[in-house]
């Protein structure tokens, strides 16, 4: 049986998977979803007239990546770095995704996430960072505690990492409400903070296939309430929906969720914000910012890609993904 997934067609040369035999003594990924996919002779072709046998232009390889975000990339250099033979198809011409940057009248604008923190944290919690260092990868970085923040009300104001300087804006503009409800917001993700980071955000997941992330890690889950597991798993909105109701803090948080997944509180994920609370509520938290931007970060991983033998293909939007039984 033959499935098929059509795209508009670009890129000419076909790429066959190995098939699992021809695997040879390469290490084995651990999990059964994987391994599955691993014994179907697989192939992703971007030309429709390309044919289902291997020509003198088909490039085989061990896993095909498709898309050069910051996601597959981290993919993509991870297995690489274990010994697959990996090829990355990026349909436009610049990998990163949503992350990486335009100049206009001398300035450039960063399209990708806008806060960072913890990446060259050692040991470090965000997930990026865990990547770069498993690749040995170096990113340099600014480090700031301060940022300005253009409000509706109060106007500009510099703001500084952590709680105590964010309580006085909110007492000065917005009342004892509004600090109340900060109060009680920390109080409310101490205990998923934690939760948050007894778990690499790699294992965090919101479908049943968490079953198999989190297998590994019951030795430390043991020590949280499996309550407090359970909420970081839920959307942040879900968590501080009736506990949370001032407008201007509300919004607050839609921001901040924003800024770190590109959606707001009802499409991020509460151990994301557990991170972040975590990290940025603590003395002498900072923030960082990549020298050269978010395609700094892009530049490192497609480095750590190909340096343990991966690929990476620009202009190769993929046209069919056939999978032969």
């Amino acid at each position: 049986m033959v499935q098929a997934l059509t795209i508009s067609p670009v890129w000419s040369h076909p790429v066959r998977f190995r098939s699992a035999q021809s695997h040879g003594g390469r290490r084995a990924l651990k999990s059964a979803g994987s391994s599955r996919a691993l014994r179907k002779n697989l192939q992703v072709r971007s030309d429709a007239s390309a044919t289902a046998t291997t020509t003198s232009k088909t490039q085989e390889t061990d896993v095909v990546v498709i898309g050069a975000g910051i996601g597959g990339l981290c993919s993509a250099a991870l297995l690489a770095m274990y010994g697959f033979d990996v090829t990355v198809c990026e349909s436009h011409s610049i990998a990163g995704g949503a992350a990486h940057s335009w100049k206009r009248d001398g300035y450039t604008f960063e399209s990708g996430p806008s806060l960072y923190s913890g990446m060259t944290d050692r040991p470090s919690i965000n997930p990026i960072g865990q990547v770069l260092h498993a690749l040995d990868e170096e990113l340099p970085c600014y480090y700031y505690n301060t940022w300005m923040c253009h409000l509706p009300v109060t106007g500009s104001v510099l703001t500084e990492v952590g709680s105590d300087q964010f309580l006085e804006i909110l007492d000065k503009y917005y009342g004892a409400e509004a600090v109340q409800e900060w109060k009680d917001l920390k109080e409310l993700m101490k205990p998923l903070a934690k939760a948050s980071t007894v778990l690499p955000a790699s294992a965090v997941r919101s479908d049943p296939a968490i079953l198999l992330t989190l297998g590994r890690f019951i030795p430390k889950l043991l020590s949280v309430p499996i309550t407090d597991t359970l909420q970081i798993m839920k959307p942040f909105s879900e968590v501080i929906d009736g506990k949370i109701k001032h407008p201007f803090v509300r919004n607050w948080l839609d921001m901040l969720c924003f800024l770190l997944s590109g959606k707001p509180g009802n499409g991020t994920l509460a151990a994301e914000i557990g991170f972040m609370f975590d990290d940025w509520y603590r003395p002498n938290a900072r923030l960082e910012f990549p020298k050269g931007g978010s395609e700094a970060i892009i530049d490192a991983l497609v480095r750590g890609l190909t340096k343990n033998g991966g690929r990476l293909r620009l202009n190769a939007h993929v046209d069919q993904v056939l999978v032969e039984e």
